[in-house]
């Protein structure tokens, strides 16, 4: 065996072999045992409950669960990919390391080593650039945050440019195809909103070398490419499917779509997206963008001030336990886990690049790092990013714009390990041009010293919301303005404290790695032990600062995290009831963003950030009035009997079967003896012309009696009346997708079910016979049933699964037959073969 030929592999496994090292070791609690708890990774497994506990028992994937918000698609909750095979390959990148700790942070180094190396980039300053990749504080606190997929989806961002650029550089059918495996890899982790990112990112590539290949005159070689990009793109979209094409088809239905409602928005907003106070709610604060450099500028994340030692150390003893309880956090956004931070060395080798480095990569990435901070500052840059939000296609269908800084830290350690070795490869441009050197460090290190030196002619250190507060508390309690006075001094020195700390940190930190640059550059210091420091220094940097974020204190042992779902004392009696099918309201905390009864019961709440619209409006108009009233009732000392009288008012719940309200974990749930149940008989219809009337008209109609259906959709039920009494309707069998009646009509009875309208999937037949669901009292389904003695059945049977199943195994064999071909047609240079 030619030991040359196997020394590239040798070197690869072991590189392999300290990411994994490097990942254990920073999640090294997990080796013992121990687990992360992870809030929304709690969430996901709430929200899934019902589907897993069907998939055990029965061996089939539902695509509906009735566990939440009354009912949803759920495909963006627990989705099938038994078609899919790059969620195979996934299983296979992540090499047996446990899935929401290490695999991650192996995947992060992996995925930006491979685009280092594929724009042939040394290996030790791929190793230190993959370093800063997947060190990089905002990729550490999406794990612990729980955002499990986001984090995937960000660490396969590299290898796709990896791809790209290899199709546009070098081969463009091995490029084509390794971009359609990172890409399909990527999008299989499913999520939107990072690939959104990704195409960003791409879209700005691709501008870029257009207007190279036009300034070339290589223009129709760059089109070739592109297209074959594409169809590499539609081989990486084609497995996928089963997750893509329900969910841009639910996506139409839910908040991300548009509304029926009459526009109440404000003059340039768009009502086919999300409300753009929702969206831009968490916009980076421009001065906030510093954090890139130095993470406490902004006081790191929304924790006490007391949790800092170095926060309170100059506090006066009389305002320690006042200015103790403060935020560390004072920027614009709501709260804080914690800032994006790419480290202060990473900081400097960008700013070196812009001096140093000329290749066709640079604009780009620059162009890409100015529009993932423009984008970020969202409502702190009004002029361009509600233009953003009301124009440019599908941006409005996502939220907390901050996330858009993903793309930075993707560009700006690229940059700068691109910098990085065009002034190590020649040297002499330092001494040649140490200006520009000089320049680097001190729009760095020199800020960096600036801010510890003067924080406060730059900041403030307070919130425009702090501020205002204790404004108004100086106004009403005139006689204790001295002491808020000195209170505020109090936070602003706890504040000023910890940016200062930080700050000559970073400073300290590039002035090691730049005097280790310019020694070497004056041949004082070997290149063989340069890039160990370099390295070394970067995951020190990043590795402490993770660490206030993401330490082996987060961990638990594993019985603690079976305590997550805990059965109360009303869940374990609401248990007992033999009922198949009814729903549980619990309001002893917000119904609407919490999963915990979402395990055990078919929750009116829940936890999804792409519910149904029409349920959302309900939530709007009903649902959360309902809650606050009985839970105002609660509080002031209200009986379970009085808020019985609360409950014949809501017409609303009672129609959704709400027949369980938990009010106290700790005590026996209110019955509610108003509930409707699983479904009525009406004796006629109420014709309304618009969403709002139908809406509108749930607060003042008799539901039990009569149902709500507007005009363009009646149909030949418009004269329906039919006051005949009796009859009878059994739920004889239940399963999140298939729902089995017997209903003994005494006539021919338009039926209402307390179920969520959905046109996209769910049938009904009445005897084998399918008949037409009509969608009434807003939110609900109805059939005619004839008289008689009938079996009914609602089939959640969405067309868009079947079809998105048969084209991912049509996709999944083409992208395997590529790979085969690629072999074939390599097979010299692989097995030294002609």
């Amino acid at each position: 065996m030619n030991f040359q030929k196997l020394r590239p592999v040798l070197y690869f496994l072991g590189i392999l072999a300290l990411f994994v090292a490097l990942s254990l070791a920073y999640f090294s609690p997990v080796l013992k045992g121990f687990e992360l708890p992870q809030m929304d990774n709690t969430h996901a497994i709430g929200m899934a409950q019902e589907l897993n506990e069907y998939e055990e028992a029965t061996g089939e994937s539902a695509h509906w669960t009735n566990s939440m918000f009354g009912g949803m698609p759920a495909y963006q909750i627990k989705g099938d990919s038994s078609a899919n095979l790059f969620s195979k390959l996934n299983r296979l990148f992540r090499v047996g390391l446990p899935y929401h700790t290490a695999a991650i942070l192996f995947l992060y180094l992996l995925g930006f080593y491979v685009l280092l190396r594929s724009m042939k980039i040394g290996r030790w300053i791929a190793i230190l650039g993959s370093a800063a990749f997947a060190f990089g504080s905002y990729n550490i606190i999406i794990i612990i945050a729980g955002h499990i997929t986001k984090a995937y989806a960000i660490a396969l961002m590299g290898p796709v440019i990896a791809g790209i650029l290899y199709t546009l550089n070098r081969n463009q059918w091995v490029g084509a195809f390794f971009t359609a495996v990172a890409l399909g890899a990527h999008i299989a982790y499913n999520h939107v909103q990072i690939t959104y990112y990704l195409f960003l990112m791409v879209l700005v590539l691709m501008i870029s070398r257009l207007v190279y290949a036009w300034i070339d005159g290589h223009l129709s070689e760059f089109l070739k490419k592109a297209g074959i990009l594409v169809a590499a793109a539609v081989m990486a979209i084609l497995p996928n499917l089963p997750h893509l094409l329900p969910t841009y088809e639910y996506g139409k239905f839910s908040i991300r779509g548009p509304s029926e409602l009459e526009s109440s928005s404000k003059e340039g907003e768009t009502d086919t997206g999300l409300d753009r106070d929702y969206a831009f709610a968490w916009s980076y604060g421009k001065a906030e963008t510093l954090t890139l450099m130095v993470p406490n500028v902004m006081g790191g994340a929304s924790e006490a001030l007391s949790q800092s030692p170095r926060a309170m150390k100059d506090v006066d003893a009389r305002f320690r336990e006042i200015v103790g309880g403060q935020s560390q956090y004072w920027g614009s956004k709501p709260f804080t886990s914690g800032p994006v931070y790419v480290g202060a060395l990473i900081c400097f080798f960008f700013v070196l690049s812009l001096f140093f480095y000329k290749g066709r990569e640079k604009w780009w990435l620059v162009a890409a790092t100015v529009l993932s901070i423009l984008l970020a500052w969202g409502k702190n840059l009004e002029w361009f990013n509600y233009f953003m939000f009301d124009v440019f296609p599908l941006y409005n269908k996502f939220r907390t714009v901050e996330m858009t800084l993903v793309i930075a830290t993707v560009t700006i350690p690229l940059l700068g390990m691109l910098g990085l070795k065009k002034v190590l490869d020649n040297p002499a441009l330092i001494r040649e041009q140490s200006g520009k050197f000089l320049a680097a460090f001190g729009l760095t290190g020199g800020l960096a010293l600036l801010l510890y030196l003067i924080p406060d002619f730059f900041f403030n250190f307070m919130s425009d919301q702090e501020l205002a507060a204790l404004a108004q508390q100086k106004q009403s309690m005139p006689n204790q303005a001295t002491a808020i006075d000195e209170i505020i001094r109090n936070m602003k020195e706890a504040r000023m404290g910890l940016l200062k700390a930080d700050a000559i940190r970073s400073f300290f930190f590039i002035l090691l790695g730049s005097g280790s640059i310019w020694l070497y550059a004056t041949n004082r210091l070997s290149k063989k032990y340069l890039l160990p420091g370099l390295a070394l220094l970067v995951i020190i940097d990043l590795w402490a600062v993770d660490k206030r974020y993401l330490s082996g204190d987060d961990f638990v042992a594993p019985r603690q995290m079976e305590q997550q779902f805990q059965k109360s004392k009303a869940d374990k009696e609401i248990l007992q009831d033999k009922d198949a099918y009814y729903r549980v309201f619990s309001i002893y905390r917000n119904p609407f963003t919490e999963v915990g009864t979402s395990y055990y019961h078919n929750s009116i709440g829940g936890y999804h950030g792409a519910k149904l619209r029409i349920y959302q409006d309900v939530i709007d108009f009903y649902l959360q009035n309902n809650w606050q009233a009985l839970m105002g009732h609660f509080r002031n000392g209200g009986s379970p009997e009085g808020a019985e009288d609360l409950l014949a008012e809501m017409p609303v719940l009672n129609m959704l079967n709400t027949k369980y309200i938990i009010y106290h974990p700790g005590r026996s749930p209110l019955k509610n003896p108003y509930n409707f149940g699983d479904a009525w008989f009406v004796n006629d219809v109420k014709t309304v012309s618009s969403a709002q009337e139908e809406l509108a008209s749930l607060r003042n109609v008799d539901l039990k009696r009569t149902a709500v259906l507007r005009q363009d959709r009646v149909g030949e039920w418009g004269s329906y009346q039919n006051n005949q009494d009796g009859g009878s309707i059994s739920l004889t069998s239940y399963a999140p997708d298939h729902l089995i009646y017997e209903i003994e009509a005494p006539a021919e009875k338009l039926t209402v079910f307390s179920d969520i309208y959905y046109p996209k999937g769910w049938n009904a037949y009445v005897d084998g016979e399918q008949v037409e669901i009509k969608r009434v009292n807003y939110i609900l389904r109805a059939i005619m049933v004839p008289e008689g003695e009938h079996k009914v059945e609602f089939r959640f049977e969405p067309q868009s699964v079947s079809t998105a199943n048969t084209m991912a195994y049509a996709g999944s064999i083409l992208v395997v037959i590529f790979g085969l071909f690629l072999i074939w047609m390599y097979r010299g240079k692989l097995f030294g073969k002609e």
